[in-house]
């Protein structure tokens, strides 16, 4: 059996290549039974002065309050196209988890104002002590020199961040566990005790984790790790297949090969929207 229904997709609110109609034809089209549109919700009142703040897009945004009528607009697009395809569709986002001083209250009363099904936690930014300043992880490496603190620290606080993130109890699944990765000093091995306590905050939380088919698409590996995938196993954490589609082509992609890996790792607990 192959998972027929995909949660962790973008489109055009966000940083995606599609729009939300073409995105949800194409599940109904490739036979998929469900479809989460998890588009990012990335909410920093320092963003658009971060050195990584590059795109203009509903990604990003300073402050809660001007999200909430996109949101709620978003929602209605997700509810009406779900109707026009006949696939049943929920709504989602995928959100970094910061730690300022009163962002996780905004955030709070900002999930009372909106139309939602789910949350996933994905966080893409290091951040400093006071979580004040933001660093985006993916473009790190380019821009390490203008960091006040060593990569070590950032990373470390990364996974702590997700961590506190996973305990908020906000979140259905955690998603790409060591996005970090693509940072050029980042070594699995350094973080043992941040991944094992990440897992065990997962464990706790009683939430998912994802096995991600982004990975082999872009590097030729799956997310997370096989050493993290077996101790999530181990803590019978439950697994759902992810491909991050950013477009309609990726919708599905890999998730036979998903299937096998999660086969030969004696993967029983799996997760569906039923146990949200």
């Amino acid at each position: 059996m192959i998972q027929k229904f995909s949660y962790h997709t973008h489109t055009t609110f966000s940083d995606g290549i599609n729009t939300v109609s073409e995105m949800i034809e194409q599940a109904a089209k490739i036979g998929l039974e469900e479809i989460g549109i998890s588009d990012h919700l990335i909410v920093h009142k320092n963003i658009k002065q971060s050195h990584f703040y590059k795109e203009s897009n509903n990604s990003y945004h300073s402050s809660f309050d001007e999200t909430v009528d996109l949101c709620n607009k978003h929602a209605d697009e997700i509810r009406r196209s779900s109707k026009k395809y006949g696939i049943k569709t929920r709504v989602g986002y995928e959100t970094d988890y910061f730690i300022y001083n009163g962002w996780r209250e905004e955030l709070d009363d900002f999930l009372k104002k909106i139309d939602y099904d789910y949350l996933i936690s994905g966080n893409h930014y290091f951040m400093s002590r006071s979580g004040e300043e933001i660093f985006d992880i993916w473009r790190f490496n380019e821009y390490k020199h203008l960091a006040p603190e060593s990569v070590t620290v950032y990373l470390k606080r990364h996974f702590q961040t997700l961590s506190k993130a996973i305990s908020s109890r906000l979140f259905w699944f955690l998603a790409h566990m060591d996005y970090a990765q693509v940072v050029s000093d980042y070594n699995e091995s350094d973080y043992k005790e941040e991944f094992l306590n990440v897992v065990q905050a997962v464990s706790e939380a009683k939430i998912g984790c994802e096995f991600s088919t982004k990975g082999l698409r872009k590097f030729n590996y799956f997310y997370p790790s096989k050493n993290i995938l077996s101790q999530l196993i181990e803590k019978n954490i439950p697994i759902i297949i992810s491909d991050d589609a950013h477009a309609t082509d990726q919708i599905g992609s890999f998730f036979k090969e998903a299937e096998e890996e999660l086969k030969n790792f004696h993967c029983n607990n799996r997760l569906f929207f039923t146990q949200k």
